[in-house]
């Protein structure tokens, strides 16, 4: 029977450690996702690869589909979030698995968390109305609610994944983008 703690499967989770420290599976993961667009702002993307090493690391039939849209007065149906809100939404639940599964290590009861991240764009920038705005985020807040008995805990699983977060990390440092068109 495996070792669950906050619904975190922690012998999994060992497994997947061992089997990386050991040489077993690559320590280089890719995660990827597929978009197809679907006519005005609308894009459908699926998600299924998971690899390490370059081979597939999941069951084959794992698949999720998600949509991407604008708001009406971006342009858009809004018939899903927009890329920036999916951006926030990964804070989100980067943050908030990496704290479950970090106060499941320290064998803490989590009660609950909420995570709400705030992403600010200056659309001037954008919408290229003046050159000097940029056109990304100019600031990404987020604001971490911690429920449960042992409060330093916690708030010590909460600092650890602050430091860990591929997210959080890949957002507050620059990195290397490389793009192909065919």
């Amino acid at each position: 029977m495996s070792k669950v703690v906050n619904g975190v499967n922690l012998e999994a989770l060992g497994g997947f450690v061992d089997a990386v420290k050991t040489g077993v599976v690559s320590p280089e993961i890719r995660f990827s996702a597929k978009s197809d667009w679907a006519g005005g702002t609308r894009t459908e993307v699926t998600i299924d690869q998971f690899s390490a090493g370059g081979v597939q690391a999941v069951p084959a039939e794992r698949s999720f589909k998600l949509v991407v849209d604008e708001p009406a007065a971006l342009g858009g149906q809004d018939t899903g979030p927009n890329p920036v809100e999916y951006l926030a939404a990964g804070l989100c639940g980067c943050i908030t698995a990496g704290i479950v599964t970090n106060a499941a290590l320290f064998g803490v009861k989590v009660e609950g968390i909420e995570v709400v991240v705030d992403a600010d764009i200056n659309v001037l920038g954008l919408f290229g109305l003046d050159r000097s705005v940029p056109s990304h985020c100019n600031r990404i807040t987020y604001t971490v609610k911690l429920h449960g008995e042992d409060a330093a805990a916690l708030l010590k699983s909460k600092q650890v994944i602050d430091g860990k977060s591929p997210v959080r990390n890949t957002l507050a440092n620059a990195i290397e983008i490389v793009t192909d068109v065919v």
